[in-house]
C-alpha cells in the first residue's frame, strides 16, 4: 500500500473534524480502525473480481 506523509497543523485536523457531520465522522471512524482496513480488502477483492457481492435474489432466497 502506498504511503504519504504531509504537515498538518492538528488545529486544522480538529476544525476539519468538528465541521463533519455524523455519516463522515462514521466513515473517518471506520478507515481509521481495523474494520476498515478490513472493508477496503473487501473493496479491492470486489474490484478486483476476486469475489463478487450478492445481488438481492441471491441474498433473500430462502
Amino acid at each position: 500500500m502506498t504511503k504519504l506523509s504531509i504537515d498538518i497543523p492538528i488545529r486544522n485536523i480538529a476544525e476539519l473534524i468538528t465541521s463533519m457531520n455524523k455519516q463522515e465522522i462514521e466513515t473517518l471512524y471506520l478507515l481509521l480502525t481495523e474494520e476498515g482496513a478490513e472493508l477496503l480488502e473487501r473493496k479491492n477483492d470486489v474490484l478486483l473480481k476476486k469475489l463478487k457481492f450478492l445481488d438481492r435474489d441471491e441474498a433473500f432466497d430462502v
